[in-house]
């Protein structure tokens, strides 16, 4: 009988080939793999190769026992990626109407009117991405933040993260896993734009500390400089000193303030804080949703943006800014009718780098 670790290890070996293209046949012996090139140049091997189960390791073809030289590279390969699934939420009913008034209470339009010109269900698919930071200074934090996106728009969704496995939602695991076509890279950008004020808060006593010490260092240090100066200008007063011993003196005072300055520089350096954030685990949920068509007028101009409606947070997703890609719940729009956020608003992104814009 297979003891339950070689059933394990087997299990993950299957897994791993088939999730990188490979094909696979089972047989009483193990399971025979036919691998793409990519595959086998990565894992050193031919690209037919014979994984033997537990029972039958040691004859020809390969063994994955613990310790094994294949599967330290499958181990390899397996965490230099980004651990990616994919879940359907399951909606048992999904909302109808009252979509103007949630338009009223999330959306200001600054420059524009507007009315609801059309909706229907849909599909749409959210990243809920889990990122590992560290903090490093004089000292080190590390911690770990989840944010949620809606890969359509690429819209960073406030407090969905929190509200995605509350209680009585019910998530079915998709067997096709993560799709490969999806934009994750045009995602990066909306994910360092949107770590900086999560970071902000989760930081601010990490700051707070490192402030502090900054600045009672940097007192201590000024208060030795002028206690040293104070020293050097009390020894001047001696009568035994030569005239070449004064001015010697005197130049060494004069390099105490620069000297004071390189080592605030020191201390500031030291202090301050350098953050590094990374993607450790990733969740593609594909949920039904509402879009909802709305019609904005600017002026005689008309023109229709797309809400969504979410039925894990029950709102609509904050919209995109055209210009900087920030989640934007104030609206502006520009004479070509661009969606703005306030700070792209007073001038045009689109328009200024695109002369010919019609």
């Amino acid at each position: 009988m297979r003891s339950e670790p070689n059933k394990e290890l087997e299990a993950f070996a299957y897994r791993f080939f088939e999730r990188r293209g490979a094909v696979l046949e089972k047989n009483e012996n193990g399971f025979e793999a036919l691998l793409p090139q990519s595959l086998s140049d990565a894992l050193n091997t031919s690209e037919h190769i014979h994984i033997n189960s537990g029972d039958h390791a040691g004859g020809q073809g390969y063994s994955v026992n613990y310790g094994s030289e294949l599967l330290e590279k499958m181990i390899d390969a397996a965490c230099r990626g980004l651990p990616l699934l994919a879940y359907r939420f399951e909606v048992d009913y999904l909302k109808k109407e009252g979509f103007e008034r949630l338009v009223a209470d999330q959306f200001k339009f600054f420059n524009a009117v507007g009315k609801i010109e059309n909706q229907a269900e849909t599909k749409t698919e959210y990243l809920f991405l889990t990122c590992r930071y560290t903090a490093q200074s004089d000292e080190q934090k590390h911690g770990l933040l989840n944010f949620v996106f809606n890969m359509e728009t690429g819209a960073f969704i406030p407090g969905m993260a929190e509200l995605v496995f509350a209680p009585g939602n019910i998530f079915t695991q998709l067997k096709h896993g993560f799709p490969d076509n999806k934009p994750l890279k045009g995602l990066i950008k909306n994910i360092k734009l949107n770590t900086q004020l999560t970071l902000k808060e989760e930081l601010h006593s990490f700051y707070e500390s490192m402030t502090r010490r900054f600045k009672r260092d940097a007192s201590n240090l000024e208060e030795y400089y002028a206690a040293l100066k104070k020293e050097m200008q009390k020894n001047l007063k001696r009568h035994a000193l030569s005239q070449k011993l004064v001015q010697e003196r005197r130049q060494k005072m004069d390099l105490l303030p620069a000297e004071l300055e390189r080592k605030r520089s020191d201390l500031y350096k030291k202090y301050s804080i350098r953050v590094h954030v990374e993607p450790c685990a990733g969740v593609w949920i594909h949920t039904p949703a509402v879009q909802v068509i709305y019609q904005i007028m600017v002026g005689r101009k008309r023109d229709s943006i797309s809400f969504t409606y979410n039925p894990i947070t029950r709102a609509l997703d904050p919209l995109v800014c055209q210009g900087c890609a920030n989640n934007t719940t104030n609206i502006f729009f520009c004479d070509h009718l661009h969606l703005l956020d306030q700070s792209c608003s007073s001038k045009c992104p689109l328009c200024q780098k695109n002369h010919d814009c019609p």
